[in-house]
């Protein structure tokens, strides 16, 4: 059996681990429990070996963390969710229905929910998967740009693809996974980057749906502009999602996106944390014994670390500093 190499803050997904073999037992027991797959095989006996796996949820996005310091062969059997395999290190192999494609740093695959498939993972091998369930895409898909197909989303399935043009989901799942190597929590920052996550997934793979988002959307009255911020300024310390945002108001979330762009320069979703931020501010100058992480919580700030941060940014200050000069003594 071989020490276990340390994690450090630059392992995706470090928080949230489920599992971590140092022999070969230890690993085809793991994936039974964890994923109902069957280890087929795992290189040279007499070889060290460590195997690792992360996983999370987050804002309706599953991710996966994957390491494999030796050769490993991994049967999976009906796996839910779409999936998008983005290779960080060697390469990798998978075989479903007797077709196959290999990925690497360079390439990217999707599998196609309900799949059972062979993977084959060379020695040094990570990845990081990006799960999404489809009728959740779909959803999406159809309330962003109208789409409303029946049958299975049309994605480009079981092929090498190049990573090149798909920055955005790579740079917001590599975010995300930054992020999730030390932050325990899930506050709404990171739901938001989730939703954003399926987005560009959709912009980047979905037949159809980049030709149609780039479509002029409908044009919305002022009035309807403020509606939309009446809305957001109702339900300020409260999850939303800009599907929620459109349906309760009655226009399509292209329509949110682009009349909140032209009249406050922003998301709509980042309309809500900075109405947060404004309540935590006052409360922070107010007459209130909360503590500072009271307050953060109370304004829908689940991780105080987010929570300073981006109060910094807003006021050029630490909460604590803010909360020091009304509380001197």
């Amino acid at each position: 059996m071989s020490n276990p190499p340390p994690l450090d803050d630059h392992v995706p997904l470090a928080s949230r681990g489920i599992l971590r073999a140092t022999d070969r037992d230890d690993l085809a027991e793991s994936l039974w429990g964890k994923y109902g797959a069957r280890l087929t095989g795992a290189g040279d006996d007499a070889s060290p070996f460590f195997a690792l796996a992360n996983r999370v949820q987050v804002g309706g996005v599953q991710l996966h963390y994957c390491r494999y310091d030796a050769p490993v062969e991994i049967q999976f059997s009906d796996m839910p969710g779409v999936r998008q395999m983005l290779c960080l290190s060697s390469r990798g192999r998978f075989s479903v229905a007797g077709r196959q494609v290999e990925i690497d740093a360079d390439t990217t695959t999707i599998v196609p929910p309900g799949s059972s498939f062979l993977a084959a993972y060379g020695a040094g091998y990570q990845h990081i998967v990006t799960q999404f369930d489809e009728d959740a895409l779909r959803q999406k898909a159809e309330a962003i740009i109208g789409y409303s197909r029946r049958g299975p989303l049309i994605l480009p399935t079981l092929e090498a693809l190049s990573t090149a043009p798909r920055v955005r989901s790579r740079e917001i799942t590599w975010g995300l996974a930054r992020i999730l190597a030390t932050e325990t929590d899930i506050d709404w920052s990171l739901v938001e980057m989730g939703q954003a996550l399926a987005s560009a997934f959709l912009f980047e793979n979905l037949a159809g749906f980049a030709d149609r988002l780039a479509e002029p959307p409908k044009s919305a009255s002022t009035s309807t502009v403020k509606v939309l911020e009446d809305y957001i300024q109702s339900n300020w310390n409260r999850a939303l999602t800009v599907e929620e945002i459109a349906a309760a108001c009655g226009v399509s979330v292209r329509s949110v996106f682009a009349r909140f762009k032209q009249h406050r320069g922003m998301a709509p979703l980042t309309y809500q944390r900075e109405l947060r931020l404004d309540h935590a501010h006052q409360m922070l100058l107010g007459d209130t014994e909360d503590s500072v992480i009271s307050i953060a919580m109370a304004c829908g700030f689940s991780s105080f670390g987010h929570f300073a941060r981006r109060y910094r940014e807003r006021f050029g200050e630490l909460p604590s500093t803010t909360r020091a000069r009304t509380r001197p003594w």
